[in-house]
């Protein structure tokens, strides 16, 4: 197991050890969401979001990149090497989201004396295989932040949330993205980047639960969210064929379905009724009526994302439902589109 999202020793093909460096807030900094279909990037100095200094979307040719994993290698190399040619984004340092299919979240309890991170992650490697099944071999596991013992809990054993993905997939990104001259430096996970984006530019009530939903073109993202901490993550594709076409002049990818509008619009009502589904298993299955999903927060790409804000305040009576907003980029004075959200988040991370 390769433990720690956030620092990762990989070892390539040609022998060559990568270090996910510590963050350095004076330089230049580039967040990429990569999905089977599109690239998003964000270029930063530090975290500031509100001073972006470069963004852009490019669709991914078919067959690149399958449910995540990277399928043609070659032909991932020679696409990213084109990129940062045009976008001049070499030798930057780069963050990037694990795709959201490969990753899966689990529960495990750990005794109350492992208080530090490592601590803990060395005990989840010393389950795997026993108390922990996970599978994929070779995982990268990480944990978010680890929360203070209250004093009178301290002899009983807690449970804790880690994430999980493939080391082998993840080796795959990284090895290209040094071979076209990027700097690997951290990993995250996409719901996360998200949350903390919306953490960051809303006003976050601690006695809310949020459901996060990221509603792409061909897939859906989501984690419900309390007091800040992730107690559910789901991601699920959508039965659809998507296609995208790149618009030079607006620079950014329209999307559109080859079904005709009203399978794919019911498609997205399907969508609509899983979300019910499970917000009443988070309620009635997790939690015995105690706990309950107060607020929605919807963003993402697809082109159908008002007509799904519609349906969900039609659906959720008691539910407060947002769409958030496209995100204003004060450095030129122009709005950047809320399908950034992820990587805006990438950007909020800091050095840990």
């Amino acid at each position: 197991m390769v433990k720690g999202i956030d620092k990762i020793n990989l070892l390539n093909d040609r022998k060559v050890l990568l270090y996910m460096f510590s963050i350095n807030k004076s330089r230049k900094t580039i967040h990429l969401i990569i999905d089977d279909h599109s690239i998003r990037i964000v270029e930063t100095n530090g975290d500031n979001i509100f001073a972006v200094r470069l963004f852009g979307e490019r669709i991914v040719p078919k067959d690149l990149i399958r449910h995540g994993k990277i399928i043609d290698e070659i032909g991932f190399y020679e696409y990213m090497k084109d990129l940062v040619k045009e976008l001049k984004i070499r030798n930057r340092q780069v963050r990037f989201n694990v795709p959201s299919s490969l990753v899966i979240m689990r529960q495990v309890e750990v005794p109350s004396h492992l208080q530090e991170k490592k601590e803990i992650l060395d005990y989840i490697d010393n389950e795997l295989g026993k108390s922990i099944h996970l599978p994929f071999e070779d995982p990268i596991i990480d944990i978010p932040a680890v929360l203070p013992i209250d004093s009178e809990a301290e002899n009983e054993a807690r449970e804790i949330t880690f994430f999980a993905a493939p080391g082998e997939e993840l080796r795959k990104y990284t090895e290209v993205f040094v071979d076209v001259s990027l700097r690997p430096q951290a990993v995250d996970v996409g719901i996360l980047s998200s949350y903390r984006y919306f953490h960051h530019t809303q006003t976050v009530a601690e006695n809310r639960i949020y459901l996060l939903v990221e509603f792409n073109a061909s897939s859906t993202h989501l984690g419900i969210f309390n007091r800040g901490n992730i107690e559910f993550l789901r991601y699920q594709d959508l039965d659809i064929h998507v296609k995208g076409q790149y618009d030079e002049e607006l620079q950014e990818i329209a999307w559109e379905y080859e079904e005709d509008e009203n399978y794919a619009k019911g498609i997205m009502i399907d969508q609509v009724s899983e979300l019910e589904r499970i917000m009443n298993f988070y309620r009635f299955s997790l939690h015995r009526g105690d706990k309950v999903v107060t607020d929605i927060v919807l963003f993402g790409d697809n082109p159908y994302l008002e007509d799904v804000h519609q349906e969900m305040k039609n659906r959720f009576e008691g539910v407060q439902v947002l769409l958030l907003p496209n995100h204003f980029n004060e450095r030129t004075n122009e709005t950047i589109s809320r399908a950034y959200i992820p990587a805006l988040g990438l950007a909020l991370r800091g050095g840990k």
